[in-house]
């Protein structure tokens, strides 16, 4: 067998998504971190970015948004929904805030819905991070609402000039979620990167949200190469920026690196990456909550220089990279992941093994990627009785993923 697996992509269509919770609500692997289903306190073995959603409620609660760094990644749409899903909680998995079962919901929780229904009482600011709040909940449509989205089937939706980075970015997340064409909304935003009416901040975290979109849908388009361009440009215009707001250049930066590793340019992604990490040596965080958001910061860029190192055939450096982010997040299960994956691809299967196993803990849907790796490595091995049961295992825990059910196939 050859080294790497196929790989593991869940389809997204509503009816995959409905198989896939049906499946998660009866395959009793819980998720053990209980912050986004009714942001209970976060546990000793809760990700960052869980421990950072929770504060960003606590500060909205206490009316005290001034005080929170820029919190740059936007955790997956359908956490909230899976997290109920493997808790065997179908009840929990709508789409209103005020409908989350009693017993899930905390004080926190009700807190931040009583808020959110008197919006008209929050400063822009407050609507802005309660708008993103609600986005990292997995509410899209209340985050749209606070947002001041009025119309998502018009697409990428006009942004305030004083905006900040982050919150522009909820906003085209937001409109990229809930579009029923999301290539619309990617392509809208590209084109605002050349408008002169928006912030230099603002152009740029649109490059930094479209550009790895559009070169995953089509790396080759002209209007793909025009927004590097621009980019690149633009990153020239950033002399004066307020350091809080730096994060915006390090994410372009990472968004071309990758961008530059599906147009197949894997030196011209060294070089973003390295200026990334130049730009990163001299951030010094002061207190928890900046140190959270660098740590989510850090990951990302850790990851980048993954892929960066694979797609050029380091997989020993891909290894070297991946190996801090466990360390940074030992509960996080996509740096296992990404870590694991990195062993795989440089044949150091003992390792890799390890690695996915640390995932299994943790619980949730991450346990069928998990599984589905175990199995490969096993039939890597030679252990077909193994490989057997761990993609039987994965396929119990969602049955949509192509990859899974190829495999099992293999063993009729």
């Amino acid at each position: 067998m050859r080294h790497l697996p196929p790989p593991y992509e869940p389809p997204q269509s509503s009816g995959d998504l409905t198989r896939r919770l049906e499946s998660l609500l009866a395959a009793d692997v819980p998720t053990v971190c209980p912050v986004y289903v009714g942001l209970a306190l976060p546990v000793p073995c809760s990700p960052k970015h869980a421990i950072a959603t929770h504060a960003i409620a606590e500060h909205l609660a206490r009316r005290d948004v001034e005080a929170l760094p820029a919190f740059s990644k936007i955790p997956p749409r359908r956490l909230r929904v899976l997290t109920a899903a493997s808790w065997g909680r179908a009840d929990a998995v709508g789409t209103e805030v005020d409908h989350l079962p009693p017993d899930l919901a905390t004080g926190l929780w009700w807190r931040i819905s009583e808020l959110c229904r008197n919006s008209e009482e929050l400063t822009p600011l407050e609507r802005d991070t309660a708008g993103t709040l609600m986005l990292r909940l997995g509410y899209p449509e209340q985050a749209a609402r606070l947002l001041g989205i009025t119309d998502v089937r018009a697409g990428m939706p006009a942004l305030p000039r004083d905006v900040r980075p982050e919150h522009a970015l909820a906003r085209v997340t937001v409109s990229l979620q809930l579009h029923p064409r999301p290539a619309l909304v990617v392509t809208q935003a590209l084109r605002a990167v050349a408008d002169p009416r928006l912030s230099v901040l603002t152009r740029l975290t649109l490059a930094g949200f479209a550009i790895p979109l559009e070169a995953g849908r089509e790396a080759g388009s002209g209007a793909l190469y025009e927004t590097v361009r621009l980019a690149e440009q633009a990153l020239t215009r950033l002399i004066d920026v307020d350091p809080a707001h730096r994060w915006v250049e390090r994410q372009v930066l990472q968004s071309l690196a990758d961008a530059a590793v599906l147009r197949g340019e894997p030196e011209a992604a060294s070089a973003y990456l390295d200026r990334a990490a130049m730009g990163a040596m001299g951030m010094r965080p002061h207190g928890g909550l900046q140190r959270l958001a660098w740590d989510e910061e850090l990951l990302a860029l850790l990851a980048s220089q993954g892929r960066a190192c694979r797609s050029k055939d380091d997989v020993e450096g891909a290894v070297a990279a991946t190996s801090r982010m466990p360390g940074i997040a030992p509960y996080d299960a996509h740096a296992w992941a990404a870590h694991g994956y990195a062993l795989l691809a440089a044949g150091r299967l003992e390792e890799s093994l390890h690695a996915y196993e640390e995932m299994l803990p943790l619980g949730g849907h991450p346990v069928a990627a998990a599984a589905f790796h175990l199995g490969w490595i096993h039939e890597s091995r030679g252990d077909r009785r193994r490989a057997q049961d761990a993609y039987a295992y994965s396929h119990s825990i969602d049955p949509t993923v192509p990859a899974v059910k190829e495999r099992l196939s293999s063993f009729c």
